[in-house]
């Protein structure tokens, strides 16, 4: 693929303009001196208006009315679909867990509360959780000592 220059860019531009009739005289007489010496725009501005005119010719084809049916899911199916998705946020959370152990089986100093909500909270309800695990002080470990993980 050839590197298109930034004046055959600005006539090609040009060209498409000139097909819908948005094109000023200036910039009409500019397009046309360049055509004069450039071959690849010329094809360009010849295809571009040919691609116009068969759009134009084209006959206009009617939208075709679309049903859309719409299932109502059964409350059993919701069940089961809650209960996966539930058994789904426990099981990740378990990994969470048990990668959180360090050598010694004691828990890791980077394990964070997590809350599990379900699809049907509200927002508000969200918000309380989340201004609940915000109260949870971090853990304080002083700088000048050092962690129980170090000192293997």
């Amino acid at each position: 693929m050839t590197a298109i220059s930034q004046s055959c860019d600005r006539a090609r531009w040009w060209a498409s303009l000139r097909v819908d009739g948005e094109l000023s005289a200036l910039e009409t007489a500019l397009l046309d001196a360049h055509l004069g010496r450039c071959f690849h725009c010329c094809s360009f501005a010849g295809g571009a208006a040919d691609v116009a005119a068969a759009l134009r010719g084209a006959h206009l084809e009617r939208p075709v009315p679309l049903a859309l049916v719409l299932s109502r899911r059964r409350p059993a199916l919701r069940a089961l679909q809650l209960t996966a998705a539930v058994a789904l946020v426990v099981a990740a959370g378990a990994v969470a867990a048990l990668a959180g152990l360090d050598r010694q089986g004691g828990t890791s100093t980077a394990v964070k509360p997590v809350a599990i909500v379900a699809a049907d909270e509200s927002p508000d309800a969200v918000r309380e959780l989340r201004r609940a695990l915000l109260l949870v002080p971090a853990p304080q470990v002083p700088r000048n000592k050092r962690l129980p993980a170090d000192s293997a």
